[in-house]
């Protein structure tokens, strides 16, 4: 649809939808950054002095799983996912446009059950009451939000271009 004839509401939505993909790239790109940096202030504290930061492993494998859940869909989104598409190069374009709305469905209907699954995991944790017990001490369904909102922004990733799926077919070419 071209800018000019769009609905101020449409433009707002994009808007919101373009800011949220992009802040969960930046945010996934901060949380990395912030693994190396504390990886290389515990090595250096521990080298130069004799004192360390015991919590930075636990912290950097927390990071490590958030990061990858929020960067999964800003990549989709991007277009910047991982993609072997010599059988679309060959394909018609017909073909090419099918194949890759089936792949959405796919993809979608993947995404949605492991966000109902983690949602089921999560609430069932959090009924239970358990903890992680390491250097960090929290609520043990705290480890499964990344997921759920990781896996329900891959679904609504993946239903955008079902339903629109003219950058995806870009993306082949």
């Amino acid at each position: 649809m071209d800018r000019v004839t769009e609905l101020p509401d449409t433009i707002a939505v994009n808007r919101f939808y373009h800011g949220l993909f992009n802040g969960c790239g930046l945010l996934a790109a901060l949380m990395f950054a912030l693994m190396a940096l504390l990886v290389c202030t515990d090595i250096a504290l521990r080298n130069i002095t004799s004192f360390s930061l015991p919590w930075t492993v636990e912290a950097s494998e927390y990071l490590l799983m958030t990061a990858t859940m929020l960067a999964a869909p800003w990549l989709l989104y991007c277009g910047d996912h991982i993609r072997i598409d010599l059988a679309l190069q060959l394909m018609p374009p017909h073909w090419r446009g099918l194949f890759e709305r089936g792949l959405s469905l796919l993809g979608a209907s993947i995404c949605a059950v492991l966000s109902w699954y983690s949602l089921e995991v999560t609430l069932d944790t959090a009924r239970q009451g358990g903890l992680v017990f390491k250097v960090l001490v929290f609520p043990q369904w705290w480890l499964n939000l990344p997921m759920i909102a990781g896996f329900v922004l891959l679904t609504v990733e993946f239903v955008r271009r079902l339903l629109d799926p003219a950058p995806a077919v870009k993306e082949a070419h």
